[in-house]
């Protein structure tokens, strides 16, 4: 079967230099028209794609492309590499030719000596280019490589600069692929063809109207420059503008170049159809600085995301910790990928249910069997239902969040909805506060149920105080079960009962169980599990395939590779780092709690002066490349040694600036957005 070749133009209106030059006039026709049509006269070339934005004002080169019968695929704007993936998905090809919408003066016959060099390479080569090192004039830029190559640097590159320029991430790393370059018999670099000033432009025009003014004939290389060979005038127009320099301004932007245009139209719609502009309470642009601050990511990788703009930023929010390994980990991608050809959802039970059952009896000291849900709010419910049903009892002792569900949600304050009567079945008690414990055990002698916390968070429990919660849970005829949403797969594989050594006559667990993916469980002794079979818990989406064999790939990574090991030292390093910084300015910063759930705090007297000091320091690390949440933070197996001491050089300029405010006391005026709001919870 012939091998399909795939062109694929990239152009936005949205250009800094020259805005809307795509569809700059030049003889008669659009600029990007010409440039489509000297794609399709690349000998090869089977199909043409304009690749261009999703923003509305790149609607009108969608509509130009189509009205000449090209094809268009849209994307993000600045993550361009994304957008030729997009295309190639659409339009499938063994082989991509690259070229850009400001090359009006494109030979197809340069970019066939390109694509000739490919194919006599046969397979020897990913990428083929004519610009490493250049001798063509600039403006006649073509790049060949395979749709492996594409896809490869998709999933791997991580760099805004990478994601904008496509092939980059490919030039750079010549270890992962193999490239050869076609040089011109005498080094014309020093031409300037492309259009990227207004100086550039009269140029073209100029070229145009002299050698093709009606705009309906391909001129090559060779007359363009025995035109310039006589007109030094217009070899001056252009001269001392140096190629590249998008590239050159993308690789080195400022802090102040970072933009949420995007995420901003994408939050005003969103306030039109989706309550709250969020599905959950802790990703709200509320809960952030809203206005200077990303709200939309669209993709991951490792511990990148971009967001909806094409800004990277490495995430220390992970999901509200539920991505353990790191985001679009292949190992668990693969094992979707694989499920989802065979279906995600049956009519009768799956044997994965039964696999990742053993799976987690063999990790989880307290679990004899487990039960599958999808949140870990549900999963609380159906604990709390099984300890009522086991002991006859209604009440409910809790210590920590314990999800949205109505028994929990009635305590907080965003108990609207929920009849006040369930107040009285459920009652606090103090972490690391024994006391708290027995005095509410004893206010309702013979009609707690259940202990349920959540273990571990921020502060250490101190000696002996989970084992004399359980003693005492016991000592009254209740169950202790452990909240471990958080803290399984992140303290210890086995969660902070393996860590802690107090195993819990029932558990929860949920969040990184499945790399990111919808699951959870409830787990523990025998007989008590066995009040499923009694008591009404059932969710058609339980036994989801796709997240069972995402938890298994995930628990699998665990039994290969020193995942948690990973996560306390990567999550040492940082907060190390930092206090080494917070020490160094004289501030009072601190990263509290545990190393893999750290959370910064920066110490003031006066708690309003204390959230719009943390509210500009996640402006100002945002801004330098790093996504914190203000209730705590989380690290994964994806985070580099590199990655960490990016965001504490990051860090450290946004506490001077934070060393600044309190110094001066314009912390408000600092800020572009607004001050984050609390919620009634830590994340």
């Amino acid at each position: 079967m012939a091998t399909r070749v795939l062109a694929v133009v990239q152009a936005r209106l949205g250009s800094t230099r020259l805005p809307g030059k795509a569809l700059a006039e030049i003889a008669g026709r659009p600029m990007l028209a010409h440039v489509l049509a000297r794609a399709a006269a690349v000998p090869g070339v089977d199909q043409v794609v304009l690749a261009t934005t999703v923003r509305p004002e790149d609607d009108a080169l969608a509509d130009l492309a189509r009205s000449l019968g090209f094809a268009c695929a849209r994307g993000g704007v600045e993550d361009v590499l994304d957008r030729f993936r997009s295309a190639l998905l659409a339009h499938p090809a063994e082989v991509v030719l690259r070229v850009t919408g400001d090359c009006p003066l494109l030979d197809p016959w340069v970019c066939g000596l390109v694509l000739d060099e490919y194919f006599r390479s046969a397979g020897a080569v990913d990428y083929v280019s004519n610009v490493d090192p250049p001798t063509y004039p600039d403006g006649l830029d073509a790049e060949v490589f395979s749709s492996q190559a594409l896809e490869r640097a998709w999933r791997e590159a991580r760099l805004s600069s990478d994601r904008e320029h496509v092939t980059t991430y490919i030039r750079d790393h010549r270890d992962r692929f193999r490239a050869a370059n076609v040089a011109n018999g005498e080094d014309l670099s020093a031409h300037r063809w492309v259009v990227d000033t207004a100086a550039d432009l009269t140029l073209v025009r100029e070229a145009y109207a002299s050698l093709d003014p009606a705009g309906t004939r391909i001129v090559g290389m060779a007359e363009v420059l025995e035109l310039l060979a006589g007109r030094a005038e217009l070899r001056s127009l252009t001269a001392g503008i140096r190629r590249n320099e998008g590239l050159e301004r993308s690789r080195v932007q400022s802090d102040d170049a970072r933009r949420f245009d995007r995420s901003m139209e994408y939050l005003a719609r969103a306030r039109r159809v989706v309550p709250g502009a969020s599905q959950t309470l802790s990703k709200a642009p509320s809960m952030f600085v809203e206005g200077a601050y990303p709200v939309f990511l669209e993709r991951g990788y490792g511990c990148h995301v971009w967001d909806v703009d094409g800004n990277e930023y490495v995430d220390y929010v992970l999901g509200l910790a539920s991505v353990t390994l790191g985001y679009a980990y292949p190992a668990v991608g693969e094992a979707v990928a694989r499920q989802l050809e065979r279906g995600s959802i049956f009519s009768l039970p799956h044997p994965l249910e039964v696999e990742v059952s053993e799976r987690l009896t063999r990790l989880i000291p307290c679990a004899e069997m487990a039960r599958f849900l999808k949140t870990g709010s549900e999963a609380n419910s159906a604990a709390v239902r099984v300890a009522r049903a086991a002991t006859g009892r209604d009440v409910i002792a809790f210590c920590g969040y314990s999800g949205w569900h109505d028994w929990y949600a009635v305590t907080t304050p965003r108990s609207k909805g929920i009849p006040k009567d369930f107040a009285r079945l459920v009652v606090p008690f103090t972490y690391n506060d024994l006391h708290s414990l027995e005095t509410a055990l004893d206010e309702h002698r013979g009609h707690v149920a259940a202990v349920i916390m959540e273990p571990v968070l921020l502060d250490a429990p101190t000696p002996g105080f989970l084992a004399g919660v359980k003693a005492a849970a016991h000592r009254h005829g209740a169950l202790l079960i452990f909240d471990e949403i958080v803290s399984g797969f992140r303290w210890a594989v086995g969660g902070a009962q393996e860590y802690f050594g107090v195993v819990p006559d029932l558990a929860v667990f949920g969040k990184g169980m499945a790399n990111g993916l919808p699951l959870a469980a409830v787990v523990g002794r025998r007989e008590l599990m066995n009040e499923f079979e009694e008591i009404f818990v059932s969710s058609t989406f339980g036994g989801d395939t796709l997240a069972l064999a995402a938890c298994l790939a995930t628990l699998g990574e665990y039994g290969r590779r020193q995942v948690i090991d990973h996560l306390w030292r990567i999550g040492q390093r940082f907060q190390e780092g930092f206090a080494a910084i917070a020490a160094r300015l004289g501030l009072p910063a601190r990263c509290v709690g545990y190393p893999v759930h750290p959370k910064i705090v920066i110490d003031h007297e006066a708690p309003e002066t204390q959230r719009l000091l943390m509210s500009l320091f996640l402006q100002e690390t945002a801004r330098r490349g790093a996504i914190f949440h203000f209730a705590g933070f989380n690290v994964s197996f994806s985070h580099t040694e590199a990655d960490v001491d990016q965001t504490l050089s990051a860090c450290e300029a946004t506490l001077r600036i934070v060393g600044e405010s309190l110094a001066d006391g314009r912390i408000r005026e600092r800020l572009r957005g607004k001050p984050y709001q609390e919620a009634f919870r830590r994340s």
